[in-house]
Parts: structure tokens; sequence; C-alpha cells
């Protein structure tokens, strides 16, 4: 355990040291203190995936606190893999993202980086915390973190008011955790984790509601819908290294919370089941659909992190039906499809990110309306961008295809089942996974070939040049893994059996080896598919190498004069489809013309809402602000009133203290 935890304590002393260094080493400096850290965190987290014995050590405070104990499990094990290594490769990023605010001095390069090692170290000691009050006292630290990483840019009023809207969202969440830690330990007389499993057992229905307060309060950071809206505000205010950490990683400790208190809570009951599951396909299907509407990169790829949380909220909610089902092979599909896609989303989310940030820093816009043709000037950039798409869009011979296969066949599984429900809960569930599939495929589709593809839309004062190898390192890394698991998969299927064997109340050894001969055999098929791309490329290559090839257009729609304005545009991409889901995504639309009989010019401009910040958000701002107005007459800057409100407060406070005794 002191292994692990001064490999938590290096990421913060990173920070710490950033503060008095040089600017131009600070980058640098942060760097090497993150990959020290990697030697204390990463051996015994993977020696603990592998089978090895839990970690874990009791500490006895007086007080409030009581007995505090840090358990490094499976579960843990595998969430610290992921935030030390995107802790790691969030900081080389940084280092080559944030070169372009070194020099101005209104930004703290300094603060930056300490936030960013406190946020990593925070998140580090939120998985490991078995005691409900340090656990809240981490996850304030999280939340607070990067809160002022988000704000980064804080003289920008948009940055500020994304920053506010997030602080307050997390408050919310908070609350929702508060109460339920609260209530657990009322019933318990405990705040350690281990004595809330004694409630499952001593009262059901107690346990039910404390879990659905703890699911709302997750669920704020993970993103579930209607807790969502804070993402797309938060990521495109923030610094992209920021936003990839977040996206990639930070929300994910959303769901470990979630994961945490399924283990401790046991078996959930049938509805509660269902619940988590039509909650996650709602969230899959307004996150997508509102990534295709928007025009905003960064904004499109907060929008598609809310609905891969969607993804693996339906994983989970697969794996808490078949338990309560009593199907073996179902639960362990669902919790395995579920871990897998928590893993990859961290993969290819981050790179998509890095790459995005990489646009905004060479074009200085994250209006895709305004980019197009950047191939053929970061052709790196492109390449990985692209991996990272066709690896969210769920596409074969990559990760994103391998885990959302797992929850597709524990669904299918689902079809077999005798009860009616469960059999139609396959159906919807299929229907809807397949529908998201469809439509993220869409939306990537329309972020590379308007982002990368055709001629720029914007004539650059700067031409485009390719980034710094920090920048694509990175990005590298993550494209790696996203092939390495997608055409390796049953070399990586066994960091996940240890995790998913905590979530099953029995024995699934031989529907692990029955799944685990399926994931096989489509590897075999994979890399038969992968290897023929291969040979015939290659073969192409040879054969044309060193010879000039005629190109033919018999019919090329206009585009022989390579116009920009003879492209799609990202609304028209995607207009077709978006009216279809006009109702979940509202339309606003402004036209800009002269009445003239012959007018020098117009301008049409089109924007969408989100449907929750619309119907639920706003308004219920605006019945706390009319609400809250009805109290104004209390402040009326008067000392003397203020002096009246101490005075009756006293003697309240008198009278309770006399009625006590």
């Amino acid at each position: 355990m002191i292994t692990l935890l001064t490999g938590a304590g290096l990421f913060l002393f990173g920070g710490l040291l950033a503060i008095p260094a040089k600017k131009q080493w600070r980058g640098m400096l942060f760097i090497v203190i993150s990959l020290i850290a990697q030697f204390f965190i990463l051996p015994p987290v993977i020696k603990i995936l592998y089978g090895s014995p839990v970690i874990s050590i009791n500490l006895n405070f007086s007080g409030p606190i009581g007995n505090a104990g840090l358990l490094v499990d499976p579960l843990a094990a595998f969430f610290m893999l992921i935030i030390s290594i995107g802790g790691l490769l969030a900081a080389i990023y940084s280092a080559g993202y944030m070169k372009m605010y070194r020099d101005d001095d209104r930004y703290s390069l300094g603060s930056y980086y300490f936030f960013m090692g406190l946020l990593i170290a925070a998140m580090l000691m939120v998985v490991i915390i078995q005691n409900a009050l340090l656990f809240l006292i981490a996850w304030e630290i999280m939340s607070l973190s990067s809160f002022f990483l988000v704000t980064f840019e804080h003289r920008k009023e948009e940055v500020r008011k994304a920053g506010l809207y997030y602080l307050v969202a997390m408050q919310i969440g908070a609350a929702f955790l508060l109460t339920a830690f609260g209530w657990s330990a009322i019933q318990t007389g405990s705040l350690d984790f281990a004595s809330f499993k004694n409630l499952s057992i001593a009262n059901p229905v107690n346990a039910t509601f404390i879990f659905i307060l703890f699911f709302l309060g997750f669920g704020t950071k993970a993103g579930f819908v209607p807790l969502h809206t804070w993402l797309p505000m938060a990521h495109p205010a923030a610094p992209t290294g920021v936003s990839a950490i977040m996206s990639g990683v930070m929300i994910k400790t959303g769901i470990y919370g979630i994961l945490r208190m399924l283990l401790i809570f046991g078996v959930p009951s049938p509805w509660l089941a269902w619940f988590v599951f039509g909650v996650a396909l709602i969230t899959g299907l307004l996150g997508i659909l509102n990534a295709i509407a928007r025009q905003d990169l960064k904004e499109k790829l907060a929008f598609s992190s809310i609905e891969n949380i969607g993804i693996i909220g339906l994983g989970i909610g697969v794996g808490m039906l078949g338990i309560v089902s009593g199907r073996q092979l179902i639960a362990l599909a669902g919790f395995l499809g579920a871990l897998l896609h928590i893993f990859n989303h961290f993969t290819f989310k981050s790179l998509l990110f890095f790459g995005a940030g990489i646009v905004y820093s060479k074009t200085h816009t994250r209006n895709i309306e305004k980019l197009g043709g950047l191939a053929h000037y970061l052709p790196v950039t492109s390449a990985l961008f692209l991996i990272g798409s066709l690896a969210i869009s769920g596409l074969p011979l990559f990760n994103g295809f391998i885990g959302e296969f797992a929850i597709y066949f524990g669904l299918v599984k689902g079809l077999n089942a005798t009860g009616g429900a469960l059999h139609l809960t396959a159906i919807i569930g299929l229907a809807g996974l397949a529908l998201i599939g469809v439509m993220a495929a869409l939306c990537f589709t329309q972020i590379f070939g308007i982002c990368f593809l055709g001629s720029p839309r914007t004539a650059w004062h700067n031409q485009p040049a390719e980034a710094s190898p920090a920048m694509l390192i990175p990005m590298a890394a993550l494209a790696f893994l996203i092939i390495l698991i997608g055409l390796f998969t049953p070399l990586v299927l066994s960091l996940f059996w240890t995790v998913v064997q905590q979530f099953l109340p029995f024995s699934a050894v031989s529907v692990w080896f029955e799944l685990y001969t399926i994931y096989e055999k489509i590897n075999r098929a994979l890399l038969i598919l992968g290897g023929l791309i291969l040979f015939f490329t290659l073969l192409r290559w040879l054969l044309l190498r060193g010879k000039s090839v005629a190109t033919f257009k018999t019919w090329d729609c206009g585009y022989q004069a390579e116009s920009s304005r003879l492209q799609y545009t990202a609304s028209s991409f995607a207009a077709s489809f978006v009216e279809m889901g006009s109702a979940l995504v509202p339309r606003k639309s402004v036209v800009e013309s002269s009445r003239e009989l012959f007018p020098s010019g117009a301008q049409f401009t089109s924007d969408t809402d989100d449907v929750t910040e619309q119907s639920l958000i706003r308004p219920s701002i605006s019945l706390l602000q009319k609400t809250l107005q009805r109290f104004a007459w209390i402040q009326s800057g008067k000392t003397q009133q203020y002096i009246l409100y101490g005075l009756i407060f006293l003697l309240i406070l008198v009278i309770w203290i006399i009625g006590v005794h």
C-alpha cells in the first residue's frame, strides 16, 4: 500500500515542483515525475489484476471518522491503471499544447500543473478509500481541482460561466452522495464501506433507495441523462489536455462509484436493474443525437462521451439483469462489456480530444463549419484521428467493436430467456444499441469528413503545420492500444476476468471459457481480415511503385473545381437525420436578409439546443430565481436589521437548549 500511496503522492509532488520551476521546464518536470510514479503504481496494480492478493490497510481515527480502510481490490486496481496511464499521457500532451500560454503572463502554467497533479492524486485516492467521510473529502478535492483546470482561461466570460455551471453541478451530485452516505451511516452506525453491506441484508427496501441516491450522485459525475448538461459546457472551456483527462478518465470515477456500491449492496431488485438499463439507453441515444447536431468540435466529443457512458451503463444494466434472473452468461457478458468499454473509451476518447486540441491550436477555431482539408496539412494527426473515429464507431479491427460485442452478446442471450420482461428488454436493448452504433458512425464520418477531407473552408492566415512530438506521442500510444486490443483481444481479456468475478454471485469459470472461446474465434477472423487488407495494400504499392497512375473523373458533382462552396457543410450532412429527432434536439434558425429586389447578401445560421437544458434546467433555475426574489427584502443592507437577525437566532438557540435539557 505504501508503494501505491507513494505513486499517488508523486503526481501531487510533481505539480508542487512545477510552481517554482522555470516556465520552459515545468512541463518536462511534471512528465518526469509522472513517469516515475508509473513504476510505483503499475506493477502492483497489474499483479492484482492477474490474480495476486488484494492490498488493504485499516486506519483507526477518533471522532467521526472511525475505521478508515484503504483497499486495492481488482476493481480499484482496474481504475488505478486507467488513471495512472491517463495522467501520464495528459502530462506529455500538455507539455506541447500549453506552450501557447507560456509567454502570456495572464495565465499561470504553475497552477495548471499543480491542479493537474492534485486531480490525478485525488482520483487515485477516490478509488481506494473505504470510508465515507474521507471519500467525500477526496471526491471534493477532485471536483475543485478540475474546476480550477476548467477555468484556466478565466479571463473569458464563457469560460467563467462554464466553470461555475460545472461547480454547481458537482455540488448537486455531492449533495446526493452526502445524503446517501449519511442515510447509510445512520442505519449502520459506521462510516466504513464494509458496514454498509449489512444494510442490504437488514433492510433491502432502504438499501434500494440508498442505491438510487448513489446512482444519482455518481451519475452526475459520469454524465447520465438528465444530469449530463455540464459536460458540453465544461469540455469546450477547458484546455484540451484537461478535456481529455476529464472525459477519458475523470467521468469514469462516477462509473467506479456505481460499481463499488453495486458490490456493497449486492444483488439488486429487478426493477432497479431495469431502471439502470433504461436511463443508460436514453443517455446513449440523446448523447449521440446531440453530438451529430452540434458544430463545436469539442462539444461534439463531449456529447459523444455522454453516449459512451450510456453504452457502459447498458453493460451494467445487462449484467444486473443477468444476476437477478440467474443467467450466468448474460451477467458475465454485461459486466465484461461494461469494463471493456470503460477502458476502450479511455483510449479512443482521449485520442480524439488530443486530436481536437491539435486542430484548435493550429486553426484557432473549434467550429467544424470553418474547417476542411486538414489532412493535407496535418497528415499524422489525421491518420491517428481516423483510428480513433473508427474505434469509437464500433467497427471491427478496433477495440470499440470488442467491448460492444460483449453487450450485444448478452442481449442476444436474453432473447432466449423464458421470462417475457427480459425477452422484451433484450429486443429494446438490441434495437437501441444498434441505433446508437449507426448514429456514432454517422457522427464521426461527419467530423472526419468535414474537418480533414475536401478543401479548406477558411483561408488560413498561417498555414497549419503538423504538431510537435509531445502532442503526437500520446495519440500514437493510444492508437497502438486501440489496435492491440482490437486485434489481440485474448491477450488482454485476462486483465478483466478478476474484476468481472467480483460482481458475479456464482462461479462463472465455465461460462467465462465459453465467452473466451468465442473471442478467440472472432480474433482469428479479425486477424485474417486485417492480414488480407495489409496484403492487398502492400501488393498495390508494389505493383504501382515508380509508375504514374492516371485518374479520370467521369462524374464528380462539381468537385473538379475543388471549391469549398460545393461541399457539404456539417449541418447539411446530418440535416435529414437530425430532422427525424427534432423533438429531442430543438433547432434554432436565424435568417438575415434585406428586402431589396436584388439583395447584396444574406445569412443563415442555425444551432441546436439540449432538450434537458431547455425543458428542465432553465425552468428550474427560473423558478428558483423567482422564489428567492420573494425573500430579497431580507438582504436590506441595514446593519441594525442584521443585528436583529443575530439576536433572534440566539434567542431560538437558547430556547432549544432549555427545551432539550
